[in-house]
């Protein structure tokens, strides 16, 4: 299989189970070697809060709050912590084998690539970044979802964050073959929302686009930019052009058998 591009896949609002069902099929794929590397740019049709997948404690601090609020909840198919992801958000994914850039890299590898193409896609928005260098893995504690299980509000490794409050939150998980890795950047924080959903929430910890970056244009203007440039510095890191692509239909079958799995694994 010619491997000298990486497939863009741009699918615009979604609902949160999709989302999850279709970043995960496209992984597969991938890693099993049926289909092109891709990077997925999407958002959500609503808010909705998405789960690490060692968090699956459906009595958790938010629980309360998703019943009652009626907003869907989805378990991720990569780690990290919780994320209440707004309509405004653009989201990511990578799904990559452990070749051409990624070759020989660990998680930590991986996830410097990845920054370096996002951090550099905005600074050219008008943000100032800055990437935690950084190497330590989450405690266990954090991985269960005993301590603080708001990805934003914390730093890891390779994250971005802007004068110390995080900026995009990501988390990966990978195979032998290769990973998959999805990623939050939030254009708003909602510190109302924010503070409903999660028992301890410091606004402090997190920035939204729309706060740090000024000058014209709206949200929607700035989202699609930001798009612009994101395609620009991942080809430049991964050395690769992006092509534009719709999901393959057995991506699209695997997702729809997925889907029900993601409906119903929380709450």
């Amino acid at each position: 299989m010619n491997r000298n591009y990486f497939r863009l896949i741009d699918s615009g609002a979604c609902g949160a189970a999709f989302n999850m069902a279709l970043d995960e099929a496209i992984a597969l794929s991938v890693k099993d070697g049926q289909a092109l590397p891709a990077v997925r740019l999407y958002g959500w049709e609503q808010p909705a809060l998405s789960l690490g997948r060692f968090q699956k404690n459906k009595e958790g601090f938010y629980a309360d709050f998703i019943r009652a609020s009626g907003l869907p909840a989805v378990v991720r198919p990569t780690g990290g912590r919780a994320v209440l992801h707004l309509e405004s958000e653009l989201t990511y994914s990578v799904s990559a084998r452990m070749e051409g850039v990624f070759k020989g890299q660990d998680l930590f590898g991986c996830y410097a690539v990845i920054s370096a193409a996002i951090s550099r896609a905005l600074e050219r928005l008008g943000a100032k970044v800055e990437v935690k260098i950084e190497r330590r893995r989450p405690a266990a504690a954090v991985l269960k979802g005993k301590s603080n299980a708001h990805c934003f509000q914390s730093i890891s490794y390779a994250e971005i964050a802007s004068g110390g409050r995080k900026l995009v939150g990501s988390a990966q998980r990978r195979w032998p073959e290769g990973f998959l890795q999805q990623g939050s950047i939030p254009f708003e924080t909602d510190v109302p929302l924010q503070g409903k959903v999660f028992r301890e929430f410091d606004p402090g910890a997190m920035a939204g686009l729309s706060e740090i970056v000024s000058g014209g244009g709206d949200k929607k203007r700035k989202r699609e930019a930001l798009k612009r440039y994101l395609i620009d510095e991942f080809e430049a890191v991964l050395r690769v052009p992006l092509l534009a692509a719709a999901p393959q239909r057995r991506e699209l079958e695997l997702a729809r058998d997925l889907l029900p799995g993601y409906e119903s694994a929380c709450f």
